[in-house]
Formats: C-alpha cells, sequence, structure tokens
C-alpha cells in the first residue's frame, strides 16, 4: 500500500521493518491528500493509526491521528478536530508522540480557532507550535507554521510583526515552489486588504514571476489574490478571467479548506457587480452561500451578506437590499467587536507569555547561525569578539583569530558544481568544530563569514594553542577523503593567526590574521602563517 494510502488490513504480529517502513511513507502520502480530498485522508488516517498502534509504532499512531484532525478540521468540522487533538494530547506527552506530532497538534489547533473566529487564541496554538520546533521537525511543516503565525498577526492588525514572519516563512519556503508561492500570495493578500495597491501590484508582479520560474500554474487560491489584485487596479477583464479560473480549478487544489470555493465565488460575484452585470452576480452569490453548510463559515457568511447587499441594490430591490444589509450590520458588528479584543490578546500572547519569549530566544539563535554550515555566522562574530576583546583588556584571558580560506575554491564550484561546492563547506565546517572540541583551552569558536571563509576565535592559551589549532585543521584538511564532492581532487586551507594586542581592537585582531592569511597564500598556500 506504500503511498497510495489505500485502506488496507491491520497487521497483528510483531513489527517487520517492512510493516514499519509502510506505515511510514503512507504518513508521508498522507500530507498531500489531506489537501487533494480531506474526506479519503481521514479514513485512510485512521487506518495508519490502527496499523501502527498494533505495531508498536506510537509516534507514528500520533502523527497518523493529527493527521486525521487536520482533514476533518479542513472538511469544515473545525469541533471534530479539536476533540481528535485534545484527546490526544491529554493521551500523551511529548516524548511519546514526538516533536512533529506536537507542533502539527498546536496548528491544527491553531486553524481550529481561525475557523471558529477566534483568531487570538488561534494565534497562541500558532506559537506554541512554534515553541515546539526542533530539528526533528520537517522543514515544510515549519514553514507553515511560520506562515499561519504572519497570517494571523496580519490579520490582527500587526502589519509589521507580520511582515517580519511572512519573512521568516519566505526564507524556509525558497526552493519549494508550492509553499513558496503560498507565502507571497498570504503576503500579497494582506498589502490587497489594506487598500495598498502599489505594495499589491508589486507582490502580484513577484507571484507572476516565480510562477514562471518555478514553471507552475497558478492554484486556485493564488489565481483569487491575481483576481482581486486587478480588481483594485481597475483591470476588470483580467479580474474576471482570473476569478472564473479559480472557481474553476478550485477542485485541483493542493490543499483546500471548507470555505475556499465560497470566497472564490464571492470574488467573481464581486468583479461581475464591478462590471454592471448584477443579475450574473446574484446567481453566483446564491451558489456561494449553499456552499455555507455547517460550521466554520462566519467570516465568509458575513463578506456574502455584504455582497449580497450590493447586489440588490444594483438591481434596484432596495428592500431587499435594506433587510440584508442590515443581516450583514448585525454580523459584521459581532466580528468587529472580536477584532478589537483580538488586538489586545494578540499583543499579551505575543510580548507577555512565556512561549512568547522563548521563541523569541529561538529566533536571536537562528539569525546567528550559517544556514548551510550550522557554524556561527558573521552576525555572531560582530556580536561577540567585541565582548571578548572587552574582557581581555579588563584582565580577562588572551584572544587569538583564525582566518582560514579555502584554496582555488572558485574552481571547485566552476568544475564540479555549486552543488560540490556546498558540500565541501560543509565538510571543512565538520572539521573545523571537530579541531575546535579538541582546542585545550576549552574556549574557542568556529564561525563562517561568507563565501570559502572561516574563522576560529580561541580564548586563553596565546598565539600558540590558536597555530596549533589551524595546524591540525590544515592537516586534517588535507588529508581528508574528498572523493565525493570533488573526485580526483583535493582539498586544501591556507590561514593566518593573531593574537590580540593590548589597545586592539576587533578590527585590528582580524586585519592582522587576513594579512597573514594573504601571506600563506602568496607563500604557496595550504600553509599556517602566525605571529
Amino acid at each position: 500500500m506504500t503511498g497510495d494510502l489505500a485502506l488496507g488490513p491491520a497487521v497483528g504480529h510483531a513489527a517487520t521493518p517492512a510493516e514499519l517502513a509502510s506505515v511510514h511513507a503512507d504518513l508521508e502520502a498522507l500530507d498531500d491528500l489531506v489537501g487533494r480530498d480531506p474526506a479519503q485522508a481521514a479514513a485512510c488516517a485512521r487506518d495508519i493509526a490502527a496499523r501502527a498502534a498494533l505495531l508498536g509504532d506510537h509516534v507514528s499512531v500520533a502523527l497518523a491521528r493529527v493527521g486525521e484532525a487536520e482533514a476533518v478540521q479542513r472538511d469544515g468540522d473545525p469541533a471534530g478536530a479539536a476533540d481528535i487533538v485534545t484527546r490526544l494530547l491529554g493521551e500523551t506527552d511529548a516524548t511519546g508522540r514526538g516533536a512533529e506530532a506536537t507542533v502539527r497538534a498546536s496548528w491544527v489547533l491553531s486553524r481550529v480557532f481561525t475557523d471558529l473566529g477566534d483568531r487570538p487564541t488561534a494565534l497562541e496554538h500558532a506559537l506554541d507550535a512554534v515553541a515546539a520546533f526542533s530539528d526533528d521537525v520537517p522543514q515544510r511543516l515549519r514553514t507553515r507554521v511560520l506562515l499561519t503565525v504572519a497570517d494571523l498577526l496580519d490579520e490582527l492588525g500587526g502589519v509589521e510583526d507580520a511582515r517580519t514572519w511572512y519573512s521568516r516563512a519566505e526564507e524556509l519556503a525558497v526552493g519549494d515552489a508550492v509553499l513558496h508561492l503560498r507565502v507571497v500570495n498570504n503576503r500579497a493578500y494582506g498589502e490587497l486588504d489594506r487598500g495598498d495597491a502599489v505594495s499589491a501590484r508589486r507582490e502580484l508582479d513577484l507571484l507572476l514571476r516565480l510562477g514562471e520560474q518555478y514553471a507552475m500554474p497558478l492554484n486556485a487560491n493564488t489565481l483569487d489574490t491575481v483576481a482581486r489584485v486587478q480588481l483594485l487596479c481597475g483591470e476588470l477583464d483580467a479580474a474576471e478571467a482570473s476569478a472564473r479560473a479559480a472557481v474553476a480549478t478550485s477542485a485541483a487544489m493542493d490543499a483546500k479548506n471548507a470555505d475556499d470555493e465560497p470566497v472564490y465565488l464571492l470574488t467573481l460575484a464581486i468583479v461581475l457587480r464591478s462590471k454592471g452585470d448584477p443579475a450574473a452576480a446574484a446567481e453566483v452569490l446564491t451558489e456561494a452561500r449553499s456552499r455555507c453548510t455547517g460550521a466554520g463559515f462566519r467570516t465568509v457568511r458575513a463578506q456574502l451578506l455584504a455582497e449580497q447587499a450590493e447586489v440588490h441594490a444594483a438591481l434596484g430591490d432596495h428592500r431587499a437590499a435594506f433587510e440584508t444589509h442590515k443581516e450583514f450590520y448585525a454580523a459584521d458588528r459581532e466580528l468587529l467587536s472580536e477584532q478589537r479584543e483580538a488586538q489586545a490578546r494578540a499583543r499579551q500572547a505575543m510580548f507577555e507569555t512565556d512561549v512568547a519569549r522563548a521563541e523569541a530566544a529561538r529566533y536571536r539563535e537562528e539569525a546567528r547561525r550559517d544556514a548551510l554550515t550550522g557554524l556561527r555566522n558573521r552576525l555572531f562574530v560582530d556580536e561577540k569578539l567585541p565582548a571578548l576583546v572587552e574582557d581581555f583588556h579588563h584582565g580577562g584571558p588572551s584572544v587569538s583569530a583564525v582566518l582560514f580560506d579555502l584554496d582555488h575554491f572558485k574552481s571547485v564550484n566552476d568544475t564540479f558544481s555549486h552543488e560540490a561546492g556546498d558540500e565541501v563547506l560543509r565538510l571543512t565546517a565538520g572539521i573545523l568544530e571537530a579541531c575546535v572540541a579538541e582546542c585545550p583551552t576549552g574556549n574557542a569558536f568556529a564561525a563562517r563569514l561568507g563565501g570559502e571563509e572561516f574563522v576560529v576565535v580561541v580564548t586563553g592559551g596565546g598565539d600558540g594553542t590558536a597555530a596549533e589549532l589551524a595546524e591540525r585543521v590544515r592537516r586534517t584538511v588535507a588529508g581528508f577523503d574528498w572523493s565525493g564532492p570533488t573526485p580526483g581532487r583535493g582539498i586544501t586551507v591556507s590561514a593566518g593567526v593573531a593574537l590580540l594586542e593590548r589597545g586592539g581592537d576587533k578590527t585590528s585582531l582580524l586585519s592582522a590574521a587576513d594579512a597573514r592569511l594573504y601571506a600563506a597564500k602568496a607563500g604557496g598556500r595550504n600553509q599556517v602563517r602566525a605571529g
């Protein structure tokens, strides 16, 4: 059954590697099926959970149950989804269900409370999901959670905070066509919702460029955003074409929520009325309202009422327009009151809770790590090294810096590809970390400054300790088996070592190390120069 998620019989004996692999593969496929066909995904998730339970794979049971909850939520039953997640959280702890299921559970609860119109609570659950991030949580899931936080902040009026979170989500999404387009789409919709035609058009142009770059047709959700932006810019014919395309392709969306189709129909109705065809708009609204059954439609129902009143007025039926407007006013007043409370609670959730503070610390740490190698980055060096210098001038330990540069690195990229070059950088970073861990002073760190340049900072031991570490790195790199990324070619490094002098600062220390690095390269490379 691997990958197809057809319901199959449960296993009744001790787990074999093949059976566990089948469950894990079906869990991966479930993630896509949840968006395409939530009802089928819920049934498949229950089957996977049953099989995993008989195999004793409790983490997979938790993942399957959260997958079922997301499917139920997407199918328009937020209360049912909340019940599934609540029972899961009550029966397991974070260790028993694993980091990924813990993050997904909070994320699903965030989606549930968004459906129920309680965005402050939704934001709290989304931040709980962020706080549970770890290396075991897939990057796609982390991206989706960050996007959820950005969307909620935008809806609650935290525009600048939202833009920051959209940027964080986009950084993780680059290279993933579906998620990258989704992040830009949601950001564009926020600008659109504020009536900023210039910013919305800028995001629309980026959407179109990304669609071409990834060779990926725009899905219904993105087409709906395109139609709204075109409408805002007065491009009515183009807006109608985009709105009809959104409705036509909604069934094939890679991820679909229960209220998607009414929203797309609402956009089409607004465009038709704007073009002077209220009769056609009325027909579309009737269809849209027929799709709003069950829970989870409070916001779109209010929006449909507002447009219905406009259409009645355009048709000359002023009594119907008045009655519909009263319905809308009551619904809108309730939503407005909720939003005012939401903004206050959102600020509390962001800045006063332990979750927000823990997340802020996590983001600070991530911002000071190099994404490619996992080493510290230039920002960390710029913050840490001046403090070490200051400590030295007040009687603290000596401070040494070693600058490393990979010899002839450009030719590695040119000859073997940039992917091979990236692997060389990652392996070099691993060598640096291993050598730093053996530093006798126990006080050293390695960082990537950019490109093929690295630095190691050592406190204590004088420049002799730093020079020994540099030589160990040089020998290790030269003797390493590079046949994987660069078959038939070895890799070497050159290094310059400098010791902080009395009265010196970060700049003078790094300049001295750089001068000695230059001397090492000028002297034939694959060597260490110290003072």
